[in-house]
């Protein structure tokens, strides 16, 4: 009975887990038929969600991608709920780093949207995670950040980039090498055919000899032949005499011309050894040349075919060198300006001024940096900058927003041109994050007792030309009384807040917050309309 509970006990848990995983099955056949934003996103969330508790990885990559729908739509609340999944995911599968880096995230979305929630979770998943990991200090800073929160309110990433002229001289260097090889290849080839040409003449010198030896051997025989014939013919004529000579005498006659005859016989049959036996010597001599040759030949094509492959090997090193530093050459030309400039600079070798008549523009400057930089080391304030600006970048990346440039501690950006992004509003979440980004920055800074930066941010929207200048140096770059305006407007603001036009607040004011400041007097531009950005609205 007791086995037979249990029997029962297991075969539902799996009947269950075979229901779940059929549902999460119809659920991805649903999300790859789907064309519909907005239900791919609930679709993807549904199936990370039924995922979290039997498959963590794959509860991780549909929570990333209907975070990401979320963002395209503009569902707030399911872009924060499916960010603290896919960090909750990650938690699951012990991947404490990326858990941290995404409820980090988590917490930012929540804390700009205001899921009070979302935020609490994430800081106490944070929190958790600092004390799995040893780290007191990032768990009482969780710890404080939430109580920071419950009174109040409180956000992250990187990038980079550096010049084009030394790629240019490596892929020189590296053409000329190529060039080097091919001549040396050419110079083997040359050297090759020649010596085949000296050996083909010392073996025809070797042929003449030895037939040379073969004609006077042959020579020799005939004269010992005609030497036998001669004595057969005496050999007659003594017989003809032997008629005329006594029994005795003709006896020793016989045996005289017998031991005659047998001399010559004797000595033609040395003379023919002697003939077979230089001949066979000349034979062996002739094939020892040929083997030697032919083995020199052996040797000549495999040093010519090694030589040949170990070039072509370099040849094929040096092009795989040459395709990667092109590669590398396009994305620094890509990470300079925008991929619209970058395509007509690489067709045209120039590019041609454009006129853009609704360009966002903001300036972000830091309060009394001078002061900053006179505490820190000069390279303690190059990384300070480093890690704020690579955060900037990562922030306006989400947005497409185009980096313009840095001049100091100054940063400037624009949407509106070529490709990028034309929305105002985006311009100022983007602007907010940067706020909070460095108010975390600032909390952190103040816990180590180091100085720390306060920003004043500045926005603008009208009317630029923007373009290329520069010979040597490609620089992308924007002008028009748009871009001084957005400079005039951060001045006029106060360190931690975002300062609007009264053009940039009309396209961007239903979405947030507004204070208005009244008609602020601006260098250069008389009495503005300026208005502070104090949060995003909530419906």
């Amino acid at each position: 009975m007791k086995y037979y509970s249990a029997f029962t006990i297991l075969f539902f848990f799996f009947s269950l887990n075979a229901v779940s995983a059929q549902s999460v099955a119809e659920l991805e056949a649903k999300f790859k038929r789907s064309a519909s934003k907005n239900e791919r996103m609930n679709l993807a969330y549904q199936i990370a969600e039924k995922s979290l508790a039997t498959n963590a990885k794959k509860a991780s990559d549909y929570a990333v991608k209907a975070n990401q729908l979320a963002v395209e739509i503009g569902d707030k609340r399911k872009e924060a709920d499916a960010a603290v999944m896919a960090a909750d995911a990650e938690y699951r599968l012990r991947n404490y780093k990326e858990a941290a880096g995404r409820f980090n995230r988590a917490w930012n979305t929540a804390r700009n949207y205001g899921f009070r929630d979302l935020v609490l979770t994430s800081a106490e998943k944070l929190q958790d995670i600092a004390m799995k990991q040893n780290d007191l200090r990032e768990a009482l800073k969780w710890s404080t950040e939430t109580v920071k929160y419950l009174k109040d309110s409180g956000g992250g990433a990187r990038g980079g980039g550096e010049s084009l002229r030394k790629l240019e001289n490596q892929l020189a260097a590296a053409e000329s090498d190529n060039r080097s090889l091919r001549e040396k290849l050419a110079a083997a080839t040359g050297q090759t055919q020649l010596l085949e040409n000296t050996y083909q003449s010392q073996l025809k010198e070797v042929e003449e000899k030895t037939q040379l030896v073969l004609t006077e051997k042959d020579q020799a025989l005939t004269q010992a032949s005609q030497t036998v014939l001669r004595a057969d013919s005496a050999i007659r004529v003594n017989s003809l005499r032997l008629k005329n000579l006594t029994e005795s005498q003709m006896l020793d006659s016989i045996v005289k011309a017998q031991q005659e005859r047998e001399l010559q016989v004797n000595k033609t049959r040395l003379a023919e050894a002697e003939l077979f036996r230089e001949q066979s010597e000349n034979i062996r001599n002739i094939l020892a040349l040929i083997v030697v040759f032919v083995l020199c030949l052996a040797l000549i094509f495999y040093a010519r075919f090694r030589a040949k492959k170990r070039t072509a090997n370099e040849l094929s090193q040096k092009n795989a060198l040459i395709e990667e530093e092109q590669k590398r050459s396009e994305s620094l030309l890509l990470n300079i300006l925008p991929p619209a400039i970058a395509k007509e600079l690489k067709a045209r070798n120039k590019v041609a001024a454009q006129k853009y008549d609704q360009a966002t523009v903001m300036f972000v400057d830091f309060k009394g940096f001078t002061n900053i930089a006179e505490m820190l080391s000069p390279e303690r304030l190059v990384e300070e900058l480093d890690l704020c600006f690579s955060n900037f970048d990562s922030i306006i990346s989400k947005y497409r927003i185009e980096k313009i440039k840095t001049v100091g501690d100054a940063y400037i950006c624009a949407s509106g041109l070529s490709d990028m992004n034309a929305s105002p509003s985006d311009m100022v979440k983007a602007a907010l994050e940067i706020q909070d980004f460095l108010l975390g920055l600032k909390a952190e800074r103040l816990s180590q007792g180091l100085p720390h930066f306060d920003a004043r941010v500045g926005i603008h929207t009208g009317p630029v030309v923007a373009g290329v200048v520069g010979a040597k140096k490609f620089a992308y770059d924007i002008w028009g009384d748009t871009v001084n305006t957005a400079a005039r407007l951060e001045e006029q603001c106060d360190p931690g807040r975002v300062n609007v036009s009264e053009d940039a607040y009309w396209l961007a004011k239903y979405e947030f917050e507004w204070q208005h400041r009244g008609k602020i007097a601006a260098k250069g531009k008389g009495m503005m309309d300026m208005y502070y950005v104090t949060g995003i609205k909530q419906y």
